[in-house]
């Protein structure tokens, strides 16, 4: 059972190869009696083996961008690692991208690469005996990830209807990374409310405020938001087991995640936060996990803030969010007597028409991540997702009511009336996530 992912744009690339540098890690464990069948699921969900002996094994990507740099510096650099890419996954137009424009990516590089693109996915898929889905790697400020990526997951869909897809985004800082960014941000979403399952966000802000407040890097990089990235989403997608004997898949996660499909915005929270330097001084318990795992649903964020150094941050909300569905995932010692029940209602508020039933589940692995002893992470669709999407489509409508930028958008063949659309179709998804009641 396998999973593709296809690396879409400079940041879905540098984020998809940290993503297989952290399977790869977990997978080159040594095994034993107890982690044996982990280690091989692990490695062949996400890599396949080499049609010649003593060859690297390969990971189940696609590399696409519409300039060399980023794919000729990863390729280099898995020179000197245990897996590799495929020659015939790489997909590079060689031109020197795609000018922060979403437009430009979606009505120009999308239907010149259409039929390339599918081609390359049909033999990908052929390498596996059964596909679970789709990871779509990409961010959704430039014009690569955003336009490039949104027509891609529409591709896919088409051609691929019977199964699943899923969108790992990363959202832009909110004072910008590119003028535009608002624009590309607002019609990415829209597209991808349509063509993809479920939209994974990971917001830079969060990201880089993890790093430097909890992780203790104070000269963080992409690089090191990359890698904060790819430890959760490893630690979510990775096999799990469930209590009934079956263990849980893709679809599963998906099914639970995304109770109606209007919801599709899920974030990730993760603990323990603390420099690796501190683990072995530090001893955690599934309870107190847990409990700081519900302090920042409660609180509204995705750092744990009360021991942090900015602990009154304007970004916790005065109200705890309304949530739709939570997946709890824990590795590690004695993962499976975890008691979940502090993130059950009433100690959590959810929407009230998701049944009791639904609203939690909880998979486990005995299988330690990394060098930690015990790890929970959680998935949550819910308000805290969507908060930031509100804030770039407010900026977007903004920048339309004043025609800023908008004539390079224009000549690529966007229309105003096209762009009307997609601000509606994004506003009705946070208006649906704040109509949201106990």
């Amino acid at each position: 059972m396998s999973l593709i992912s296809l690396q879409i744009g400079q940041c879905g690339n540098q984020l998809g190869f940290s993503f297989f540098n952290t399977i790869s890690d977990i997978s080159i464990q040594k095994p034993n009696a107890l982690n044996y069948n982990f280690l091989e699921e692990s490695q062949y969900r996400f890599f396949s083996n080499s049609e010649k002996e003593d060859e690297k094994y390969f990971a189940r990507s696609i590399l696409i961008d519409t300039e060399p740099k980023v794919i000729k510096e990863i390729s280099t650099s898995c020179k000197n690692i245990a897996w590799s890419y495929r020659d015939d996954c790489h997909i590079n137009v060689q031109q020197l991208g795609s000018g922060n424009n979403w437009a430009m990516g979606y009505y120009c590089h999308g239907p010149e690469l259409q039929e390339k693109i599918l081609n390359i996915i049909r033999k990908e898929t052929e390498r596996c005996d059964h596909l679970l889905g789709f990871l779509l790697y990409s961010s959704v400020a430039g014009g690569t990830g955003s336009g490039f990526g949104s027509y891609i997951s529409e591709v896919v869909r088409d051609n691929f209807p019977s199964i699943s897809s899923a969108s790992i985004t990363v959202w832009p800082f909110q004072r910008g990374e590119v003028s535009v960014q608002a624009y590309n941000a607002t019609l990415s979403l829209a597209s991808l409310q349509k063509s993809v399952d479920a939209v994974f966000v990971f917001e830079n802000d969060w990201l880089l405020k993890l790093c430097q407040h909890k992780m203790g890097l104070n000269k963080s990089s992409l690089c090191d938001l990359n890698v904060v990235a790819s430890h959760q989403l490893a630690n979510m997608f990775l096999p799990v087991e469930r209590s009934c004997g079956i263990t849980p898949v893709f679809n599963d996660l998906l099914a639970h995640l995304v109770p109606h499909p209007q919801y599709k915005l899920i974030g990730l929270r993760s603990v323990p936060q603390e420099p690796l330097s501190s683990l072995p001084f530090s001893a955690y318990t599934w309870p107190g996990l847990l409990r700081t795992l519900r302090r920042m649903v409660l609180y509204n964020t995705v750092v744990d803030e009360v021991y942090g150094q900015n602990s009154s941050s304007v970004n916790i909300s005065n109200s705890p969010p309304i949530s739709l569905a939570n997946l709890l995932v824990l590795r590690g010692r004695d993962s499976e007597t975890a008691d979940p029940e502090l993130l059950h209602k009433p100690s959590l508020p959810y929407a009230s028409w998701v049944p009791n039933t639904s609203r939690l589940k909880m998979w486990t692995h005995p299988n330690p991540f990394l060098p930690y002893d015990r790890t929970a992470v959680l998935a949550n669709n819910g308000q805290l997702s969507a908060s930031c999407v509100d804030v770039a489509v407010a900026k977007a409508w903004k920048l339309f009511s004043y025609k800023a930028y908008f004539h390079h958008y224009v000549q690529y063949g966007l229309s105003e009336e096209d762009f009307k659309l997609a601000v509606m179709d994004v506003e009705q998804i946070i208006a649906s996530y704040k109509s949201l009641e106990i």
